[in-house]
């Protein structure tokens, strides 16, 4: 008996079970979601917090919804056969990082016509 692992045969190696996918769920959907329309928030903090608190969010609010949809409408893809699947999580993911997207255009299309 040696202590040194020996090479797998190819019958060995048929036999060993292949890499399972990980299971979605959809929670980074959310997450990145619920953060995106709390960003949206920020500009309503107090007045005495210093504005990069206040107002750097606003930045970062499209790129985050963006990437919830990233995350949550392949997640919904693939939970798309399975029945016992919990699509909850990426579906109110998608959502909330729509809303994220269509508010700030929203507030653009606003400001552009009120200035015409």
């Amino acid at each position: 008996m040696s202590l040194v692992k020996e090479p797998a045969g190819p019958e060995q190696q048929k036999r060993e079970d292949p890499v399972a996918e990980p299971e979605r769920r959809g929670t980074a959907a959310l997450a990145l979601g619920a953060t995106a329309v709390a960003m949206l928030g920020c500009p309503f903090l107090p007045e005495q917090l210093p504005p990069w608190i206040r107002f750097f969010p606003l930045y970062l609010v499209l790129p985050v919804a963006i990437m919830a949809l990233v995350c949550g409408l392949p997640d919904l893809w693939a939970m798309r056969g399975d029945e016992a699947a919990s699509r909850g999580r990426a579906r109110i993911g998608v959502a909330l990082g729509t809303v994220a997207i269509l508010v700030p255009l929203a507030a653009c299309l606003l400001m552009v016509q009120l200035l015409d």
